[in-house]
């Protein structure tokens, strides 16, 4: 792609997906509210829809799209699954172990975990570790896929397609650093609106958010380039919408929101780390050969 179509690309991602922002915000105002889902719902198909019309009009841009499942991206789905879990489960343990609050959803103890809240498909009430983990792992799966299918319509732009256009011009580090931002700064309006970060809008749009989504873009990188596609980097997206944001947003804090929200952003750095290093040994590896 060349230069002039790919900021031609981003300008009309922009365009229309602030377009739709601004409007639930002068319409419906609470973005929290039942009536502002079709809105978000809208933006975040706007980087698939806009992708899907470039891929179709330019034939040279359809090898450069990551789009074809392939069984080596299975065992990844688990990995997909996985990091959003530990970082919702890092955060509520540094949470109840520092007396910062505590779980509405789960009571630890030695023998199990009582839930109480939430919806786990293998049930509720005191459950022995084995059949918590079991449950944890059930419930993160199939909320992840599920919400993968809506977290697609954003994937499909950011890591289907954009990511390999900025890897190819800028490496696989810088590449990835600016996707994470650009990602970011595409959520602009609604998170200066107060979505996310009601507490501290500006704070968590210009600072916290994007150090975030920099990390993420790293393990969603890394999920993309290991599996030739898009798909488990969905997955996952969809696993940091449902399990770790439920699991994160039930908690009941004696301390200010910004201490969850910065423990959250450390964990996902600590990860984003590590697929940082991984990506580069597997760039170093690839150079060698």
């Amino acid at each position: 792609m060349s230069l002039r179509k790919l900021l031609a690309y981003l300008v009309l991602i922009f365009a229309l997906s602030w377009s739709l922002q601004f409007a639930v915000i002068a319409r419906v105002g609470d973005l929290e509210s039942p009536d502002a889902a079709p809105w978000l719902l809208a933006t975040m198909s706007v980087p698939a829809l806009v992708t899907l019309a470039f891929v179709l009009l330019d034939k040279s841009l359809r090898p450069a799209f990551a789009w074809k499942p392939a069984w080596r991206m299975l065992p990844l789905m688990l990995v997909a699954v996985l990091i959003p879990t530990l970082i919702a489960f890092g955060v509520v343990a540094v949470v109840e172990a520092t007396g910062w609050g505590a779980s509405g959803w789960f009571d630890f103890g030695q023998s199990g975990v009582t839930i109480s809240g939430g919806p786990w498909v293998l049930g509720k009430g005191a459950q022995a570790w084995p059949l918590f983990l079991a449950n944890v792992a059930a419930t993160g799966g199939a909320f992840a896929v599920m919400n993968g299918l809506v977290a697609m319509g954003e994937e499909a732009g950011w890591r289907g397609l954009l990511q390999g256009q900025l890897i190819d011009r800028l490496g696989t580090a810088r590449g990835i650093v600016l996707l994470g931002l650009i990602w970011s700064f595409w959520h602009l309006p609604s998170l200066l609106a107060g979505y996310n970060f009601p507490q501290h809008p500006v704070l968590g749009a210009l600072v916290i958010f994007p150090i975030e989504l920099v990390a993420m873009s790293f393990f969603l990188g890394w999920l993309t380039l290991k599996s030739g596609s898009f798909w488990a980097a969905a997955v996952a997206h969809g696993a940091g919408n449902s399990i770790e944001e439920g699991v994160v947003s039930n908690l009941h804090l004696t301390v200010p929101q910004l201490y969850e929200d910065l423990l959250r952003m450390g964990f996902t750095v600590l990860f984003g780390l590590v697929f940082w290093a991984l990506l580069r040994r597997r760039s170093n590896s690839s150079t060698s050969a």
